[in-house]
């Protein structure tokens, strides 16, 4: 991994600069009431409203809000006399306006005495990210395994843990003028789920609590899932369980660890709050993440939903359409804000990927994110589960880790989600669906788009003042003629990225038309045909040597091994069938992998003709030894899980802290080959079990839309 240099000074959490633009200042504000539950019932804001954000304040607690008798009585409410409280009254007890200390740019620490009774427990601090995105972020003994749970030996660990669980908030304050105002959000968007247009969604359990900037992280936004009620949160509780918790917090890591754009873990904690679910009650956990953006493509489909959000409404349980707010006559119908889809994209564009170009290039450049995103994706085996348009990243970051999985034996056909029975988002799936999201960004972009075709210049503020809905329909047509082309780009991004990858997991420097065909298909092929490991093939296949391939004792022993460790129970005429697989693709494989300009390329790096022993590296440090896989998660939260019942904090932090390092230092070699010393040690020989394939009743197994 590469090691960043450090910022001279770092500083907690409340310390942190913030940017000289921010979200806030961009874009426009939701309007909310001033009553204390106007942040936690669900809304359906107007389709014609310029808003992206709204002020949201962390509630870590149930929802409903739950109130004991003991309470009450501090609220001076007595029951057994009939007396009666508004849950106005109850809430109020959240709201922060007791001004703790001052933060950076002129924010202040604010809490109340209720929220002060919040009990977070920190769970796991991921180094890694701390280090890429928040090198200036000093977090105390956060890293101790052994420090306090709930009350760390420095003040720097306080501050975050305060903080990010919402047992303290950084704000403007109570008062501030609203230009000014500055605080926690959350943030609209609509989109389509599983194919089909779904309306308003919006952060239903995410919070972003700050926005901060350094010369080595860059501009980073810090955000908690699973922090509780948003106007967003439709009939749920807004909260996040351990299992999803664990699974993101882990997940997230895994994934920028092999090189794949993601957002990046933070912290995880928990509390004594548990909730309801399907299986019962369970411990309540939070993530706090970060990214430079959380903007998906579904926030743009907000600003011009299109035909699918025309002349619709959308009801829920708990949730409310006020009358009074009815939707505003525009050039869309009444439906969507061009000035609002103006200034998401001019902030996306110009304030988070400083794009300096026309906003057909910048599209384009969404589209190519999102493309070797995704190429990257297949060649590493992971398929992400639920890759709705609200669920696709802008910046082509990997977002949102629910049912997601790594592949284990190879099927294009493995659909990791069983909320998804016609595997819509199976694993082959995946590139023609984020095609389809990235279709539904540009039919929101129309507009924009065929402006700027028609007027040679970006629009400008106000540049759709007074457009009447001819207007609107020319630049879509002028829109549509400007990115026509804009799926082949996908197309042939996609096809580059995974050739480009699967030469690297395939030790080939070179390229040849009959790789696709004769290495990388045959191989898979053969992989499906014998129940072999997706990853455990590859890292192995990295220990191949193509001179020794007429050594015939080299080449029956290698085929062996190769069987012996990348499957599981295979019955004798299976494991010899699958040698005999391996043999013919082998022989295949080592001539090209020998062809002249082959070694030639790796020559360059190896001038003594010790090409393959440079080759082996190189394929080692692109094919994981560790891969997190299933049953190693499902494993993982079992034991977080009954450790914190045993009221075994350290433990539990230890537990994920070694699956954790596992995940960011996948390409290690963990005992393979008896790189071990004589006598391993009994954590030696445990991360050595954790970077097995596991039991066999865990092969293709399944998790739901709420894991």
């Amino acid at each position: 991994m590469t090691q960043l240099q450090q910022p001279a000074s770092k500083v907690p959490i409340h310390r942190l600069p913030r940017p000289s633009a921010t979200l806030q200042g961009a874009l426009k504000r939701l309007s909310l009431g001033d009553n204390p539950s106007a942040q936690r019932r669900s809304k359906v804001f107007p389709t014609s409203s310029r808003g992206v954000w709204a002020r949201v304040n962390p509630l870590w607690d149930n929802w409903p809000i739950q109130i004991s008798k003991e309470e009450l009585v501090e609220l001076g409410v007595d029951l057994d006399k009939g007396e009666q409280i508004s849950v106005e009254d109850v809430l109020k007890r959240w709201d922060p306006t007791d001004v703790l200390g001052e933060a950076e740019g002129g924010l202040k620490v604010l809490s109340s005495k209720h929220r002060l009774k919040l009990e977070p427990a920190l769970l796991g601090i991921a180094g890694p990210a701390l280090e890429h995105n928040l090198p200036q972020l000093d977090v105390g003994d956060a890293h101790d395994l052994d420090a306090p749970a709930k009350a760390g030996t420095s003040e720097a660990r306080d501050a975050l843990v305060d903080i990010i669980s919402g047992r303290k908030v950084l704000s403007s304050g109570p008062g501030a003028e609203e230009n000014a105002e500055y605080g926690p959000w959350s943030t609209r968007y609509t989109g389509h789920q599983f194919g089909q247009w779904a309306g308003q969604l919006g952060d239903g359990r995410a919070i972003s609590l700050l926005e901060t900037t350094s010369g080595l992280g860059g501009r980073q936004e810090i955000q908690v899932k699973g922090a509780g009620r948003t106007p967003f949160s439709r009939q749920a509780d807004g909260l996040a369980v351990l299992r999803s918790s664990v699974r993101e917090y882990l997940g997230a890591e895994a994934i920028a660890a092999l090189g794949i754009p993601s957002t990046r873990s933070l912290a995880i904690l928990t509390s004594p709050v548990e909730v309801a679910r399907e299986q019962g009650y369970e411990p309540s956990a939070l993530v706090a993440r970060v990214a430079p953006s959380f903007i998906r493509i579904g926030h743009f489909e907000a600003m011009n939903p299109g035909d699918a959000g025309r002349n619709t409404h959308q009801l829920f349980l708990g949730g409310r359409w006020q009358e009074d707010e009815k939707d505003e006559k525009d050039a869309l119908g009444g439906q969507g804000n061009l000035e609002g889809l103006r200034d998401l994209t001019a902030w996306v564009k110009d304030g988070i990927m400083k794009f300096d170009g026309s906003v057909k290039d910048w599209f384009l450049e969404v589209v190519k994110r999102n493309a070797e995103t995704t190429a990257l994706w297949q060649v590493y085996g992971f398929m992400h589960g639920v890759l709705n348009t609200d669920n696709i990243s802008i910046l082509g970051l990997t977002i949102d880790y629910g049912p997601y999985a790594f592949m284990d034996q190879y099927n294009p056909g493995h659909i990791c989600n069983h909320s998804d029975p016609t595997g819509l988002y199976s694993y082959k799936n995946q590139p023609p669906r984020v095609a389809f999201a990235l279709d539904s960004l540009g039919s929101a972009l129309l507009p924009l788009l065929g402006y700027e075709k028609l007027n040679g210049k970006v629009p400008a503020e106000g540049w759709a003042e007074g457009a009447s809905t001819d207007d609107v329909r020319k630049w879509e047509a002028a829109g549509l003629e400007a990115i026509s082309d804009w799926s082949t780009d996908f197309i042939q991004t996609v096809e580059q990225t995974e050739r480009e990858g699967w030469g690297r997991r395939f030790g080939l420097r070179t390229y040849q038309d009959s790789d696709d065909r004769d290495v990388v298909q045959d191989f898979l092929s053969l992989l499906r045909a014998h129940g072999a490991d997706f990853h455990a093939s590859l890292r192995e296949l990295s220990n191949f040597e193509p001179s020794k391939i007429d050594d015939d004792a080299y080449r029956r022993a290698y085929a062996k091994r190769w069987v012996a460790n990348t499957t599981i129970d295979l019955q004798s005429d299976s494991a010899m069938r699958a040698e005999e697989g391996i043999t013919a693709w082998l022989r295949v494989y080592a001539a090209r992998a020998s062809a002249p300009a082959e070694k030639a390329a790796w020559d360059k790096d190896a001038p003594d003709g010790e090409w393959e022993a440079i080759r082996t590296v190189a394929m080692r440090a692109v094919n994981p030894r560790f891969v997190l896989r299933q049953w190693l998660l499902e494993e993982t939260i079992k034991n977080v899980d009954d450790k914190l019942k045993a009221n075994d904090v350290p433990g539990a932090r230890k537990t994920l802290a070694r699956v954790l390092d596992l995940a960011t230092q996948p390409f290690e070699p963990y005992g393979e080959d008896g790189e071990c010393e004589a006598n391993p040690s009994d954590e030696d020989v445990e991360r050595m079990r954790l970077c097995g394939l596991g039991p066999q009743n865990f092969l293709g197994f399944q998790c739901s839309c709420s894991s």
